[in-house]
């Protein structure tokens, strides 16, 4: 009888526990379900504005087109720059990758950089047949970003593709897109005769030289490896990271959100290496409390923290209450353009809102850099009437993926502006120029 008794109290505490553990399970399940229910209402939120982003962008490309007077250029152009830039911003909260979105992101790069340049009055008075056709080929390449993203667009609305499928498929994207290719063709043969404009910094843009070279030759890792590395870099406790799945594409990833101090993280960790490839903070940034300066110096702190040590910010660019610092690494002095970091700071806490490492963990690596031609032979061929400021040594990507050894000569123009000159520190030929545009917004720091 005893034994019988026994049996059913232990019956009875099996079915407890198992009551208990499924009640958990339930509501982990039922967390995640939210947390990624967010996190694509978050996407979708992102992606609605970059449409809107677009269709006012055609507008006003048609307005200036139209426009006779110099003033309401003037006003078309900035508005022109700013719907780019927000819709840089907007694009850069999508999941998304893949060699055409890097286009159309570098596509709304150049278009704000050249409407500013005709809103400032870089051109007299109102645009001449060269400007006017080059505003031509942007309106038209607008409008394809415009037709193709609304499309894109009503079958989000409809339920037909998911933004998550779409993140995990970068093909659809791009199969999505049909018609921005042949437009981006056409803006690459109109942008040639304009000066290369630089605003967040020289080659900015991450940059694919091909193999991921810093990830080359490190395991894979598995999403509890993921987990920690999360936990190390942002500084949280395990139970506060979530996984969210995984991602393909040119660096397969694991996603994962965190909650540090009631603000969400979302990260990208590679398989290859379990290196942090990306980190985005939700939420704004009320009030700017902190200088830009304080800001570039807790951003290198915290590189330093987190084992990317001898790195030098090039440039910084304030955007809203945050900003985002341009950081390269020094390979005996020689500052390494393709291997940017970026990170972004608001300017309320000081927090980290922001981190990018793709330039960085697909180009980095040791140098054969030999000793380069001399200053002065490297001087002689800045243009006579620039003004040199400074000199260093560089290494710059280039449109064919490859790299250039240069020495980086920083000049006042004629005209009371600013350029970088580049000549190549092997063979002492002239390699690129590129035009430097400042404002209150954005600071040289050679």
């Amino acid at each position: 009888m005893r034994k019988r008794r026994t049996a059913v109290r232990l019956l009875s505490f099996c079915a407890a526990a198992l009551l208990v553990m499924g009640g958990f399970t339930a509501r982990a399940v039922g967390e995640t379900r939210e947390n990624r229910r967010q996190l694509e209402a978050g996407w979708r939120r992102s992606f609605a504005a970059l449409t809107s982003d677009a269709a006012q962008l055609r507008t006003a490309l048609t307005k200036c087109l139209c426009s006779s007077s110099p003033g309401l250029v003037g006003s078309a152009c900035a508005e022109i720059s700013a719907r780019a830039q927000e819709a840089q911003l907007n694009m850069g909260e999508l999941p998304f990758s893949g060699l055409l979105l890097e286009k159309t992101s570098g596509f709304l790069g150049r278009l704000g950089d050249y409407s500013r340049v005709l809103a400032q009055g870089a051109y007299a008075s109102l645009p001449g047949d060269p400007e006017r056709e080059t505003l031509e080929a942007l309106s038209r390449a607008a409008e394809s970003l415009d037709k193709s993203l609304t499309e894109l667009q009503s079958q989000l609305e409809q339920g037909m593709i998911s933004i998550r499928q779409l993140a995990e498929d970068p093909d659809r994207v791009e199969e999505a897109i049909p018609d921005l290719g042949s437009g981006m063709m056409e803006i690459e043969d109109a942008f040639p005769e304009l000066p290369a404009l630089i605003y967040d910094g020289p080659y900015s843009d991450s940059v694919d030289l091909g193999e991921a070279r810093f990830l080359a030759g490190l395991p894979e890792v598995n999403e509890k490896e993921a987990v920690w590395a999360v936990v190390a870099f942002a500084g949280v406790s395990q139970s506060r990271v979530r996984s969210l799945g995984r991602s393909e594409g040119r660096l397969p990833c694991y996603l994962l959100s965190a909650d540090r101090d009631g603000t969400e993280l979302t990260f990208r960790v590679t398989v290859q290496g379990g290196r942090i490839l990306d980190m985005v903070a939700a939420g704004e940034t009320r009030e700017a409390r902190l200088a830009p300066e304080d800001a570039v110096e807790r951003a290198a702190a915290f590189l330093e923290s987190r084992g990317y040590g001898n790195m030098r910010e090039s440039y910084w660019r304030r955007e809203g209450n945050t900003v985002l610092i341009n950081f390269a690494p020094l390979q005996d002095e020689v500052l390494c353009y393709p291997d940017l970091i970026k990170v972004r700071i608001d300017l309320e806490k000081g927090h980290v809102v922001g981190f990018d490492a793709e330039g960085y963990l697909l180009n980095h690596t040791r140098r054969d850099l030999p000793p380069p031609v001399s200053r002065e032979e490297a001087a002689a061929r800045v243009a006579p009437g620039l003004a040199i400021r400074s000199d260093r040594l560089a290494v710059i990507p280039t449109e064919g993926k490859e790299e250039r050894y240069c020495r980086e000569f920083l000049c006042d123009t004629p005209s009371g502006g600013k350029c970088l000159v580049y000549v190549d520190a092997r063979t002492g030929e002239e390699a690129k120029v590129l035009l430097l545009l400042e404002d209150e917004d954005g600071t040289l720091t050679l």
